[in-house]
């Protein structure tokens, strides 16, 4: 890598914000730029890359995707936040979307956190001294607080969008047995995911391209199950070790989560900069909301005082 000095970042100005309002019409993540990297362990991960406007870019954010989903799902929040001046990247967890891996499954969640910091460190590489952010959406919220209290170094903040650290919709009592027990018998032997389109919006154009999406999951393996079960026992011990900003936003009509709890959870952060929306009326997945104005107005202007914090 050339030794030369790095041009400076083009100022992250929070503006009057436009939207492309209409449906995403490609779930495979529009315009972006589609990459691989391979992970220790040889699996080809996936990613997404949506270059920013103007360039050189304010801060870079990089998106983790839920349970069922993918980075695809960011596509109108992610070319939103590039015109403004922010680089966006979005993995594929492996396993899902484009990226290798056995479907719906993981071996060990501390895979995923290695996912996550292979990426980070490529990303940083790529853009030396520009603030990198997590962004961490449903599912992903709970490897987000993970990786950024044990290895959060390299990031500037964190956002949690739609966090799924409290669910309220989980698998049946007998698929749990069956968790438990096959796990170690049968790891691969999968299971339902008991989430439909109507649990991630009520926005009918976005429920049609869930349930139209080839890449989305429907199933997930014991052994994926478990190591969730053993990643949110993880993500309670360290939330005590949270020291990053974090900017949380949730819909207060979230039908998958307990927002409440979310609200106590984020209430007993101790690090600085943390800062809390709740959209009345929203549901889980706020990327599907037929406004997102405000939405992206508070990641913009939340990530414009990290950028450059006040006095």
């Amino acid at each position: 890598m050339s030794g030369a000095a790095a041009a400076p970042a083009a100022p992250l100005t929070p503006r009057p914000v436009a939207l492309d309002t209409g449906p995403m019409t490609d779930p495979a993540g529009g315009d972006a730029e589609s990459r691989f990297l391979t992970a220790g362990d040889g699996v080809r991960l996936h990613y997404l890359h949506w270059r920013s406007q103007p360039s050189p870019p304010s801060a870079v954010v990089l998106f983790l995707h839920g349970i069922a989903s993918h980075a695809g799902w960011f596509a109108e929040t992610a070319t939103d936040l590039s015109g403004h001046g922010v680089e966006v990247y979005g993995l594929d967890r492996r396993g899902s979307g484009q990226s290798q891996g056995p479907r719906g499954h993981l071996d060990r969640y501390e895979q995923a956190l290695d996912d996550v910091e292979q990426l980070v460190r490529l990303v940083a590489a790529e853009h030396p001294q520009v603030p990198v952010f997590l962004a961490a959406s449903s599912w992903a919220a709970k490897l987000g607080v993970v990786y950024a209290a044990e290895r959060g170094a390299p990031l500037s903040g964190m956002l949690l969008l739609g966090p799924g650290l409290f669910p309220t919709v989980n698998l049946p009592l007998w698929h749990g047995v069956v968790v438990v027990a096959g796990h170690l018998v049968r790891p691969r032997a999968r299971l339902p995911i008991p989430l439909t389109p109507e649990l991630y919006t009520a926005n009918p154009p976005y429920r049609d391209l869930i349930r139209a999406d080839p890449l989305r999951l429907l199933e997930a393996t014991t052994q994926f199950f478990w190591q969730t079960a053993r990643l949110d026992r993880r993500r309670g011990r360290d939330t005590a070790r949270l020291a990053l900003p974090v900017l949380l936003l949730q819909g207060e009509a979230d039908q998958m989560m307990d927002v409440p709890a979310t609200r106590r959870w984020f209430d007993g952060l101790g690090g600085p900069d943390t800062t809390y929306r709740a959209y009345p009326g929203a549901g889980h997945t706020l990327d599907f909301e037929p406004d997102r104005t405000r939405y992206l107005s508070d990641m913009l202007t939340w990530l414009s005082a990290m950028v450059r914090p006040g006095p």
